[in-house]
Formats: C-alpha cells, structure tokens, sequence
C-alpha cells in the first residue's frame, strides 16, 4: 500500500501534497526509497493509469486495489518475475529432458545458472553410468563446454581462451562442489582421472573427497598405469600430500611391469624416483627396479637423474648391495656436472646420510666459494643452512685437524623448533622421565646440538641405570651419557616403518660426540599406555643400551 501510494505522490504529487506526509510517516517515505526507484524502473503500468487528483482519494484508491483481483490482460509482469518465469520454464525442460540433445538445448538458455550447470552435468552422469548414453556423445559439444565455462566462473574472455583446454570432464570436476565431482568420477577413463588429479595438483586444491574418489576409481581401472601417467600421478600426490597406500602400491606395481619396456626416456624414471623420495615412500622393490634401470642405462642418463636416485635412497635409507655401480657412479659425479648448487649439496648430504661421502665432498660445501653459489641464488633456505651444519659437524667429529669448516654467520639464527605434533610426543616422554629423573640436575631438555638438530633429552646414568648429575658426568669415565630422540609417525618412511636417513646421521653424530642414543620411536612408545607401562619400557631400553656398551 505505502509503495504503491508512495509511488503515485512521487509521480503527481505537487509541494502541497508532499507537506501532508511530511510529519509522522516521512521517515516511511525514507525507508521505501529504494523500493521506489525500483517500481519506477519496471515501469508500473497501472500507475500510469491513475488520475487521481488530491492526496486523500489517491490513498483510498490504493486501499482498494489491494482487494482487487489481478487482470492478468491489464496487468504486465515486471521484469523480475518474468526471469522467475523463464527460470522455472529451464528447471521443467532440464527435468522432462530424455536425451543427451534435448538435455543440451536448455544449456542454450540465456538465464542458464551454475544450478542449472550442474544439474545438467549430474544428469549426464548419471546417464552416462547407466549406460544410457557415452561420454564421447558431449564432452566436446559446445554446449557442453558452455557448462564448464559457467561452473568455472571464468570472465567470458578467459573461458574463449581456455576453451581447448576444456575437451572432457576433467574441467568440471576440477571446479564443481567436491560432493558432487566425487559423484561423476567414476564416469571417467583413467586419462581423464589422471587428468583431474593434475589439475588439482596445478591448482594446489587439496580436497580430500575427490582425491579419495580418484584414489578408489583409478584402483579400480584393468589397463596398466603406464609410466608417464605413473610419473603424473606420483608428482601430484606428493605435491598434495596424499599418499594413499593402496593407490602408491597399485602404481609400484604397474611401474615395474612397464619399466623394462622403456629403453631411452631416463626423464621419466627420474621423476618417479623424485616423487617417491618426496612421499617417503620405502617401496624396495620399485627402488631396486629403478636404480637398477639407471644402472643399465648409464650412458643415457644425466649427472642429475643418478644424484636423484641416491637422494631418494638416503630419505628413505634403503641401501641394497646390488646398487654400488649407482653409488659409484655418484661419487665419481663434479660439482660443475650439477645444475644448481644446491643440487650438489643435497648429493654431498645423502652420500654423507648414506655413509658413503668421502672427505673432498664435504669440504666442498663448505668452502667460501661455494657458499657464495649458493648465495647468488638468494638467502639460503634453513634446510640447506642445517645441511650444512651436519656437514661442518661431521668433519669437525671426524676429521678434527680439517682447516676448512663452516663460516660462523651461516648456522647463526637458524631456528630449529618441533612441530605441533612432535611437542605433545616428546610431553609424554618427558612426563615418563620424571619418574625416572626428577631433579633439572640429572635432565637436560629440548638440547641444541649445534649441528642443524634437537635432541630431546640428555642424562647421564652409572652401570645400574641410576642417574648422575650432569655436572659431575662430564669428569667421570664410569658414566654413560644418554641422548634421548623421540622418533614420530614423521619421522618414520611409509610402507616400511623404518627410521628416515636423516634421523640415522643424527644419532651417528650424536654417538661421535661420545652419546649413546636412546631411540623412541612410536611404534613401541604410546602415550596412551598406563605410567608404569611406558616407565619399564625406557627401563628395559637403558639397560640394553648399557649392556651392548
């Protein structure tokens, strides 16, 4: 009533008019102003009609078309309630749809929303799973693509660039709800699967349901995973962080019965040993089966594809004795023969990890003017700065009258912190030890080693496991100093739970320091066991370390 009242007065209303409503409803006249202008813009065909001269008989006017019935033959729709039309109309011909091109004439609709996008695109795969109709009958219909291009959300100029990048379903299940794209997938070829998996990897979308979804479907596939989609696969699962065993082990096995077949592409081979060391994947089968390829294939092979097959060993510390002709041919390898520096210094590392690093390796990395190479590039990231503090620790351990070590800036302000996870881990050790050793004189906690790591413990206990202030320890040789490191699930490779290489070089640092290390890993320590459980344990473990020395 106000609106339609408020409407008349803008339009006809004199000074005298507008005065009556200027005490106790003006601020209704404020409120609806944008109703107003609205109405105005739709252009009221009724209001035109009217012709009411005075204020008080336009107002009862109103009043009393309110009762009335609508005239739909006086009456014309506002824009807005015909879009609701065709709106609706879209919905019934998208439902009553019985086939893939009566389907696709309503994506031809101007008012086509993302709804209605994917409410097409569920019906096709729906159909397409009962075996109704074939994915090949539309994924490369233009209508079909202009579903995509809406799901997208892409600006039209975009969505024409993109458009050959758009030829099957992968384009939208990479964009739609993760629901839903779980749904479609399983319509999908294992090219096309594959195609997602990139597409997430490309788009660093971590979604869990629909890597699951691919994870079960590309299971599920007959055909052989060939190595370059093996390659594919394994670089997006690293780069997502999804290891999902059961899919790692479908494509171990696929990767050793193609790899024979494959006799010039060391492109592909490196990846996938990359993508593996990435994923701490300790398959030693498929390990074995690649560096074995890389050693047949020697001549054809680049310096950096044998330095990331002996990067791959030392991560998951795998070391088998029919691969000494790789670890040779890495030790014969020139630091020039290298890409980038740091490349160079992740080999040095993983020979030292592996213990096979001979002297003028590690020297080599701690020389002024390598440190400027890896300078040139940037400040040098803290992995690489704590790389080079092991080295320039193992030599001065081992090699204590070497001249060249590590200049003093580099290990300067290099934070060393545990993760979330690996703080509440090494709480229940700790609260374990209290009942051990009590007093802050007997224990030494979250320990900076000074060589790129952290302990967590440090004590000192006589040949009967009883403690011995650490201050008297140092003086006494009938002691025995205990470093203590609490190894996680990160800390352990996937498929066999082995201890990661770097977690070995610190505990032979540590030894080298004159430390026996007392190891906890989490798969003999839970927290959850009762106090006196947990407490025999570290008993039992102390003496067999007391024993053995």
């Amino acid at each position: 009533m106000l609106k339609f009242s408020g409407l008349v007065i803008w339009r006809l209303g004199s000074r005298t008019s507008l005065r009556k409503y200027s005490a106790p409803s003006v601020t209704g006249f404020k409120a609806e102003k944008s109703e107003l202008s609205r109405n105005i813009s739709e252009r009221n065909v009724e209001a035109n009609s009217v012709e009411t001269k005075d204020g008080p008989s336009l107002v009862a006017a109103a009043f009393a078309s309110l009762n009335a019935p609508d005239d739909d033959e006086r009456r014309k729709p506002s824009v807005k309630s015909m879009k609701q039309s065709r709106t609706q109309q879209l919905d019934s011909q998208i439902l009553r749809a019985t086939d893939v091109e009566t389907l696709l004439l309503a994506a031809e609709n101007p008012v086509v929303s993302r709804r209605h996008a994917l409410k097409m695109v569920s019906v096709l795969s729906e159909w397409s799973s009962s075996n109704k109709v074939k994915i090949s009958d539309f994924e490369k219909d233009p209508r079909f693509l202009k579903l995509c291009r809406i799901l997208a959300r892409t600006p039209a100029g975009q969505a024409m660039s993109s458009l050959t990048m758009a030829e099957d379903l992968s384009t939208v299940l990479g964009i739609t709800g993760d629901d839903e794209a779980a749904r479609l997938i399983a319509n999908l070829s294992l090219m096309q699967m594959i195609k997602v998996m990139k597409a997430l990897q490309t788009k660093g979308r971590r979604s869990t349901p629909l890597l699951r979804a691919l994870s079960y479907n590309i299971t599920k596939q007959p055909e052989t995973i060939d190595l370059k989609k093996s390659a594919d696969l394994l670089f997006s699962m690293a780069s997502l962080n999804f290891p999902d065993p059961v899919l790692l082990d479908r494509i171990c096995s696929d990767i050793i019965e193609s790899l024979p077949a494959n006799t010039d592409k060391p492109a592909v081979v490196n990846s996938i040993l990359i993508s593996l060391g990435l994923l701490k994947y300790r398959h030693e089968s498929v390990l074995l089966a690649l560096t074995e390829w890389i050693q047949t294939h020697i001549k054809i092979c680049r310096p950096g594809d044998i330095a990331s097959a002996v990067v791959t060993l030392a991560t998951v510390d795998y070391l088998p004795s029919l691969v000494e002709p790789l670890i040779e041919a890495a030790l014969s390898l020139k630091e020039d023969e290298m890409v980038k520096a740091s490349s160079w210094l992740d080999l040095v590392f993983s020979l030292l990890i592996l213990d096979k690093a001979e002297k003028h390796h590690l020297t080599s990395t701690l020389k002024p003017e390598f440190i400027d190479k890896l300078l040139s590039a940037g400040e040098i990231p803290i992995p690489s700065r704590r790389k080079l503090m092991a080295i320039d620790a193992y030599i001065g351990l081992k090699f204590p009258q070497t001249s060249i070590r590590l200049a003093e800036d580099i290990s300067v302000g290099v934070p060393i912190v545990y993760t979330k996870e690996k703080s509440l881990y090494i709480q229940s050790i700790m609260d374990t030890f209290k009942s051990l050793v009590s007093a802050e004189t007997f224990l030494r906690k979250e320990c900076q080693s000074g060589m790129g790591f952290l302990y967590d413990a440090e004590f000192a206990v006589d040949s009967k496991c009883h403690p011995v202030p650490l201050d008297k320890a140092a003086s006494r040789k009938d002691v025995y100093r205990i470093a203590v490191l609490g190894l996680d699930y990160h800390d352990f490779t996937r498929k066999e739970l082995v201890p990661l290489g770097v977690n070995k070089l610190y505990s032979r640092l540590l030894q080298l320091k004159g430390f026996r290390v007392l190891e906890i890993p989490y798969t003999e320590f839970s927290p959850k066991e009762k106090l006196v459980t947990r407490v025999q344990y570290i008993e039992k473990r102390l003496k067999e370390i007391i024993s053995t020395s």
